[in-house]
């Protein structure tokens, strides 16, 4: 029944082909049941044009399908083949056995070219659609540049199709314990630190490895604030460039009368004392901090370490992920702590986006005075110059610090001989006068080529226009991925022929394998006048609409800045 259900959705796009694909396919279906001989060839060519059958539906562009033309004749030949394969004769089969197997092979191979067509063919026709939702935005807003989230938000709104959260799991106690191996010192992958929480190595029944993290109820609020902020905002956000949570598990709460229950504690493998456990997807690979910046005297390589495209691709997949939040997500959503320690790499080297616990959902607080005269969080270095009210244009403050320190190989504050650098400070004077190469960092081989290093330009002339002080002189983040898709094309369009290979891709490379949780920073409060003013550049960047919203107050791991005035 599934099969004829299949067969009339094919029948909505056979027109495209040119062909009675209906028709052909289901004769092509009965002939292999039918057929007397080289049964299990009939078969499964079969299974390959119900393939073509669950995939033609996916083909709704004309233009797209220009390239499936001959499809109909390939399915005429197809079924040819089988209906000869219904004779019994022993002397036929015998003859020409030789032959029809040269026969499938070539119909086999015919019909892989078709699949290996379809992916070609949807991406064809969703760029089409999305290319004419786009004209169509430009000449709704032709002459207007929204000034404010709300206007933006409405702008984009065509282009969204929202999502619904999805669901996580609700683990029990006892099944972290297992994961955990009972919280075993070595699964632990960054430990606590001056009340931070502590990080484990986790691998759940089905086999998935997870990353846990765990506060008890001795450590600090914040930590827990932090916390049901994530499990607020992550399942909002379904990305590929956005860490997953899978579940949580929150014990007894800290009520006097649960105190009898907790006497028998220990045969229901229960803390003694109540916990708050995150559980997400495992991220191999550590963090693009830990690669910018290795320990001293480690002389482990990776992609990130040594391949400039690499480094590009990383920022380009930050960006999108920073996007989907800002112009995807339904309301909008601000990170607040975008840096390389948030910066988590999968077993494939594809960069995740995390640390939510700061991170703001924008409808939450429109108003001007939610902002005012509230505890400034986020990381030393990464702030806002304009701290008075977070908005998207904060995240891309924070990326462009970060594109200084992919170029560049230095952290954003370092102590130079006894000198405290900031590496806007010192960078964007250095890109304001066309001296970019004097700023990369030299571990990339091989040297770029000119056209890279046009490439490499770009990108640093976006990061200084994400660094201007006022948020409506910063690029949209959809200008940034523009930008850095413009970038790696150009990068990936003037890799060198010759044979000389970038590590990336020399099988002789052996990439480490570090922890996924980079370890804890110290923290320090510093007040709002110990934060130098970041973009100097004269030059204007286009604004990014940006309407102001609230933040939170924040421990351990992110640095707190008073507002005193």
């Amino acid at each position: 029944m599934s099969m004829w259900t299949e067969l009339g959705d094919v029948a909505t796009v056979a027109q495209l082909v040119g062909a009675d694909v209906v028709g052909l396919i289901s004769r092509i279906t009965q002939a292999a049941e039918t057929a007397r001989q080289n049964r299990r060839e009939c078969r499964q060519l079969a299974r390959r044009v119900l393939i073509i059958s669950r995939l033609l539906p996916l083909v709704e562009d004309p233009e797209a399908a220009r390239p499936m033309a001959g499809l109909g004749d390939t399915l005429q030949e197809a079924h040819e083949l089988l209906m000869s394969c219904q004779r019994r004769s022993a002397a036929y089969h015998f003859f020409m056995a030789g032959r029809k197997a040269v026969r499938f092979r070539e119909m086999q191979n015919k019909i892989d070219f078709y699949l290996l067509l379809f992916p070609v063919t949807s991406h064809i026709g969703i760029a089409r659609r999305l290319d004419r939702i786009y004209k169509l935005l430009d000449t709704a807003g032709a002459g207007a540049e929204p000034s404010t989230l709300s206007e933006s938000s409405q702008l984009q709104e065509s282009t969204v199709v929202a999502q619904e959260p999805y669901e996580t799991h609700e683990f029990t106690f006892a099944e972290i314990v297992a994961a955990t191996d009972y919280f075993g010192p070595h699964t632990v992958i960054k430990p606590a630190r001056s009340g931070q929480l502590t990080v484990y190595k986790g691998t759940l029944h089905d086999g998935r490895q997870v990353a846990v993290k765990r506060i008890m109820d001795r450590q600090s609020n914040l930590l827990q604030e932090n916390l049901c902020t994530e499990l607020d905002i992550l399942p909002r956000l379904q990305h590929k460039h956005i860490v997953r949570l899978l579940g949580s598990c929150m014990t007894a709460s800290k009520d006097k009368r649960q105190k009898r229950r907790r006497l028998l504690s220990w045969w229901r493998k229960e803390p003694k004392e109540p916990e708050w456990l995150t559980v997400y997807e495992y991220m191999e690979n550590s963090t693009l901090f830990h690669h910018l910046h290795p320990d001293e005297g480690s002389s482990e390589l990776s992609p990130v370490t040594v391949s400039w495209k690499t480094r590009i691709d990383v920022l380009l997949g930050v960006s999108r992920a920073i996007e989907h939040m800002h112009c995807h997500a339904n309301p909008p959503i601000i990170h607040k702590d975008i840096k390389p320690q948030n910066i988590l790499f999968d077993a494939n080297w594809v960069p995740h986006v995390s640390g939510f616990g700061l991170s703001l959902v924008c409808d939450k607080a429109m108003s001007e005075e939610f902002g005012m005269g509230r505890v400034i969080t986020g990381t030393r270095g990464y702030i806002d110059p304009e701290y008075g009210h977070v908005k998207p244009a904060s995240d891309v403050y924070a990326l462009g610090i970060m594109m200084l320190e992919v170029l560049t190989g230095k952290k954003v504050i370092e102590d130079d001989k006894g000198d405290i650098l900031h590496l806007p400070s010192f960078a964007v004077p250095i890109i304001e006068a066309g001296n970019t190469r004097m700023l990369m960092d030299t571990r990339p081989v091989p040297e770029p080529t000119p056209g890279q290093f046009q490439a490499l330009e770009d990108v640093a002339q976006t990061a200084r226009c994400c660094l201007q002080e006022e948020g409506k002189d910063r690029p949209a983040i959809s200008e940034i991925v523009a930008i850095l898709e413009t970038a790696l094309e150009l990068f990936c369009r003037d890799e060198p022929s010759s044979g000389h290979e970038s590590p990336e891709h020399d099988s002789n490379v052996q990439w480490a394998v570090f922890p996924s949780q980079p370890e804890p920073e110290e923290c320090s409060e510093i007040t709002l006048a110990e934060d130098p003013p970041a973009g100097s550049g004269d030059e204007k960047c286009k604004s990014d609409p940006g309407g102001s919203c609230s933040s939170s107050t924040d421990g351990t791991q992110h640095h707190k800045i008073t507002n005193s005035i």
